[in-house]
């Protein structure tokens, strides 16, 4: 089972509470969802889209942190040095053969 995207979530709970997700509300949500898994909502920022969404913050937390973290370690390991850290740190922890 794959994941829900942030995007999809909103929708979906953007649809229960009666919007019309016409083309100017999804690219809201677009902007909602880059926010949010780029650089995370703050506070404020996450109680607006929850009253919004008929939700909890915790909610909307809960929603775009798996995909902002996939987001983030995606771009820590597009870093040379980084992956080699990785490898090399896979490599003391036994779970590859030395090189």
């Amino acid at each position: 089972m794959t994941a829900e995207s942030f995007h999809d979530w909103m929708c979906r709970h953007a649809r229960a509470m009666g919007w019309d997700l016409d083309e100017e509300a999804k690219k809201t949500l677009h902007v909602w969802t880059a926010i949010a898994t780029t650089n995370g909502l703050d506070d404020e920022q996450t109680a607006q889209l929850a009253r919004g969404l008929g939700v909890t913050p915790d909610e909307v937390t809960a929603a775009y942190e798996p995909q902002m973290r996939e987001a983030v370690m995606g771009e820590l390991m597009g870093q040379p040095d980084l992956a080699a850290l990785d490898a090399d740190l896979d490599r003391i922890a036994g779970k590859e053969p030395p090189r």
